[in-house]
């Protein structure tokens, strides 16, 4: 068996912010704010068209802040885009993607979160490690990690420049 019956919920972008936000809830709901706290490591996150009020709302609250939105089914950096003012989005919403109130089965999903403004660098530049890990159960969990893994550095130096964010 090379996969472990819905997997996908821990892989999909939008699975993984919604499972997360879930945990979260139930801790805090069972009175485990310690625990519950540990779930703050990932910036506010907005699965779009979906939670679009929700999003204007929080987006409202953070003038002046970059936030970054990523497409659920694309990888290697496709489809990815900053923005600091929603007039920015406009054009992403009228592409016949966005339909508010209407139906959505073939509406692009896409992952709207607060674009972190201060990353682990290394030598001045964002970086993506790529750990292997061999998960051999759920419960409990046990995982085997491999022991080499690769690095890959960005070619420029990382900027909250605005004139340089889209690079």
């Amino acid at each position: 068996v090379n996969h472990f019956r819905n997997y996908y919920e821990l892989c999909r972008k939008d699975l993984l912010v919604k499972n997360l936000k879930r945990m979260k809830r139930t801790l805090e709901r069972e009175g485990k704010l310690d625990e519950a706290a540990q779930y703050d490591f990932m910036p506010p996150s907005f699965v779009l068209p979906a939670e679009y009020g929700m999003f204007q709302e929080e987006f409202k609250k953070n003038p002046g802040a970059v936030w970054i939105m990523k497409p659920i089914g694309l990888c290697g950096g496709r489809g990815i885009f900053l923005f600091t003012k929603l007039q920015h989005i406009a054009d992403w919403k009228r592409d016949n993607r966005f339909a508010s109130g209407g139906d959505q089965s073939n509406v692009d999903t896409y992952i709207v979160q607060r674009y972190i403004d201060r990353p682990l660098l290394v030598g001045g530049r964002k970086f993506d490690l790529r750990i292997y890990a061999l998960v051999t159960s759920y419960s409990p969990l046990v995982v085997w990690l491999y022991r080499s893994a690769f690095c890959r550095f960005t070619q420029q130096r990382f900027s909250m420049n605005l004139k340089e964010i889209g690079d």
